[in-house]
């Protein structure tokens, strides 16, 4: 007798929770890191240092979210995999793969700037890519989100255009 293998959802209801505090650590970052940017921007700009009080706060929060970030989206990342790996959509399971791995370049970048009384990259030679591997790789991180989206459930557009307009409204 032929055993039917019993369909897994690849996001089931707990990880769907750790999905949905990703996504809100997501939105408050990626509101954060527009700020960071605006100011960078118009300092390189302006050629005038715009970099506050208030700029150094929001630097630490930039640090402690993108901390707070780090095991969510590996835990995900991997129970994710280990739910789709073998789904037909071959195309959403390739995607997803580099979607990870994009994922995690950009965590690793983001840690990898930080500096420790035990360990620093000072060297701008090193230092430089890094950085600007971790300022491009979201930008890669969203589009590879939505190349694998295409494949599954729709995406809410409205909600994320709304959160874009009001971040954009806010900076």
């Amino acid at each position: 007798e032929r055993r039917v293998k019993k369909y897994v959802r690849a996001i089931g209801p707990r990880l769907r929770l750790v999905l949905y505090l990703i996504f809100g650590l997501v939105a408050v970052l990626g509101a954060n890191s527009a700020y960071l940017a605006s100011i960078t921007f118009l300092e390189y700009v302006k050629g005038l240092t715009y970099e506050n009080y208030f700029y150094q706060i929001m630097f630490l929060v930039h640090l402690v979210l993108g901390v707070l970030l780090v095991a969510p989206v590996i835990v995900f990342g991997i129970i994710h995999i280990r739910n789709a790996h073998d789904r037909p959509n071959r195309r959403a399971v390739r995607m997803g793969y580099i979607l990870f791995g994009t994922s995690i370049v950009l965590l690793l970048t983001g840690v990898a700037l930080m500096r420790f009384d035990f360990f620093a990259i000072k060297d701008p030679r090193v230092r430089s890519p890094i950085y600007w591997a971790h300022v491009l790789t979201p930008l890669l991180v969203i589009w590879l989100y939505i190349m694998h989206r295409l494949a599954g459930p729709r995406i809410k557009w409205r909600l994320s255009l709304s959160w874009a307009g009001a971040v954009l409204v806010l900076v």
